[in-house]
């Protein structure tokens, strides 16, 4: 069981074992840091800073929250939000998504770029090269590692049969910053826990897009799109469906995790049209959303939130989301704390980020 998988949307699915789930996972991860890392534990997926800790390897952290205070600002969307979020609506149900034929598959790239942090205090006695980047934070790192890695999923025409997730890739180091001693410091991790930056067994089929959490307990296998046996319920007004998510995604209710989490369903791109038409007019019914930039044809929305003060990430995170208008589809999204502290990290640089490209492709790798 690869950690970052573990905590992968945990909290998103609405059925009525979650607690369980989360109170198991949450004890794995704890035990798993004090632990030679698992399988594929290099992955991560989404979640914010300030919800957890997110350790210099990837440990996602979409199980704790508690340090958000509230929105920068309790006004709506702005106008011109919604307005792009509804012409994107119109454009998903004009149905412009691609047309995946038999035996072909639809291609999901993920292609992502995070810090990792390094504490030479945890690293001192150089016995396991990964406890200096497990736990460090921004005041006690003497380095940082910026990288960029990626991975595909290979959707089949035919839903039902395997889908393929290629985990493979090596991740690349893009800057090294801080102590001389960072990047042979990752370097040894990496060499030492070679699965933290590429996994030559990432290579897996998940039938009818089903993922194994764990092999020990069967209630934490999960779709690859988590809400998929709620698709049906869920509701299709934009209005009921916000009801829906906040009372249906367990972490929380507030609209910075909403305007996150939402993105992340949208931009893994399976959801029936309709359903993501309204998915995206929801992200317009949420608080200080507003338009950012427009670069190319694709428009950035954010959304501050307030975050408790002294804090090492600073008082405000900026979440922002990217949206090809000519597809109503989300293509990027990344987590920006621009009050942080930049003794160690330039400004600038966001904490994560991430970007979707979808294509048809005729085959896809075989396990």
């Amino acid at each position: 069981m690869e950690l970052l998988t573990l905590v992968r949307d945990i909290d998103n699915a609405p059925d009525n074992t979650a607690p369980e789930r989360i109170a198991r996972s949450r004890a794995q991860v704890l035990e798993a840091l004090a632990e030679r890392p698992r399988r594929r534990a290099r992955w991560v997926w989404g979640g914010s800073a300030v919800a957890g800790s997110l350790a210099a390897a990837g440990i996602v952290t979409a199980i704790v929250v508690g340090t958000i205070v509230a929105p920068v600002a309790t006004q709506p969307a702005s106008a011109a939000a919604v307005q792009v979020l509804g012409d994107a609506a119109k454009v998903v149900i004009a149905g412009v998504d691609p047309v995946v034929g038999p035996g072909q598959y639809l291609r999901i790239r993920e292609t992502y770029e995070l810090v990792s942090l390094w504490d030479i205090d945890e690293n001192s006695d150089l016995s396991d090269p990964l406890t200096g980047f497990n736990t460090p934070t921004f005041t006690t790192s003497e380095g940082a590692v910026h990288a960029r890695g990626s991975r595909d999923l290979y959707v089949p025409s035919d839903r039902s049969n395997d889908w393929i997730l290629d985990d493979r890739t090596t991740n690349e180091v893009l800057a090294v910053y801080g102590d001389d001693r960072t990047l042979p410091a990752y370097e040894r991790m990496v060499a030492a826990h070679p699965q933290r930056d590429a996994d030559p067994g990432g290579l897996d089929a998940l039938p009818g897009g089903m993922q194994e959490w764990d092999p020990d307990f069967d209630d934490d296998d999960q779709y690859w799109d988590p809400l998929r046996e709620s698709y049906d319920e869920m509701p299709r007004d934009p209005q009921d469906l916000l009801g829906w998510y906040r009372e249906n995604l367990t972490t929380s209710s507030d609209d910075w995790y909403l305007f996150q989490a939402i993105g992340r369903f949208l931009s893994t791109d399976v959801m029936p049209a309709d359903l993501r038409a309204a998915s995206l007019r929801v992200l317009g019914l949420l608080g200080g959303v507003d338009v950012a930039r427009t670069v190319d044809g694709v428009t950035t929305l954010e959304m501050p939130a307030q975050l408790d003060e002294g804090g090492e990430f600073g008082d405000l995170l900026v979440s922002e989301l990217d949206i090809d208008t000519s597809t109503g589809r989300i293509v990027g999204s990344r987590e920006v704390y621009p009050h942080r502290g930049t003794d160690l990290l330039p400004a600038g640089i966001p904490w994560v980020s991430w970007h979707v490209e979808v294509a048809v492709v005729d085959e896809a790798p075989a396990p």
